[in-house]
């Protein structure tokens, strides 16, 4: 990251960065929508929550328009000289493809709170995304609008935005009523705590990989 701040980073790496983030994020944009289903019983037990969650899952997929946060992640991929089939349908890199297969894990077969351990992690990216959107549009010659996965995620993991609540400050609010209900059943390792961790070091595998495994090489 403070490469890529101070406009080092170089492009191929910079590319591998985002080939490899792009099939994680549509992916975890589905798995949200089975994580409804899975834990749809608590959600009607504490149906305050539902609306603000299941608007969380819609806005992915539909905002701008359908099908929602992919589309904003093509424009940006495409200022990258990304195409959509390069994202989409050629594999991951092994190391960049470890957070998929970790995340598809807990939000498959964990317990609802090593699932919002996990979830603690989305603020981060709020902060995280502001800087690659300054820095894509100060030191790589992108516009706001090239730029706009970046720019919509600063705002949507960490605010209020037109009428969206921030999905940081969600995360936590689930996590609370979570623990306030002591639904604290996990599988062996897999704390709350372990889960949100194990994403910070996933994504840092992925990062420093592509410093290791420019795209093109």
């Amino acid at each position: 990251m403070t490469r890529l701040r101070d406009g080092s980073l170089p492009l191929p790496s910079l590319r591998r960065f985002f080939k490899d983030w792009g099939l994680f994020s549509v992916e975890v944009v589905a798995l949200n929508a089975v994580s409804y289903y899975v834990h749809l019983p608590f959600f009607i037990r504490n149906f305050d929550l539902l609306p603000a969650f299941t608007d969380k899952i819609a806005e992915e997929l539909i905002v701008p328009k359908p099908p929602g946060h992919t589309l904003m992640l093509l424009e940006t991929a495409k200022a990258l000289g990304l195409t959509r089939e390069e994202i989409f349908e050629q594999p991951a890199s092994p190391a960049g493809r470890a957070i998929s297969d970790y995340c598809r894990r807990v939000f498959q077969d964990g317990s609802i709170a090593e699932l919002w351990g996990l979830h603690t992690y989305e603020e981060t990216l709020g902060h995280w995304s502001k800087q690659w959107a300054k820095a894509l549009t100060s030191h790589y010659g992108l516009s706001g609008g090239q730029a706009v996965y970046f720019t919509a995620h600063a705002e949507a993991d960490l605010v209020q935005h037109e009428e969206h609540m921030g999905h940081g400050p969600l995360n936590r609010m689930i996590l609370q009523r979570i623990l306030e209900q002591d639904l604290t059943t996990t599988k062996l390792g897999y704390d709350p705590k372990y889960c949100a961790f194990t994403m910070v070091d996933l994504h840092s595998l992925m990062e420093m990989n592509a410093l290791d495994d420019p795209y093109p090489s």
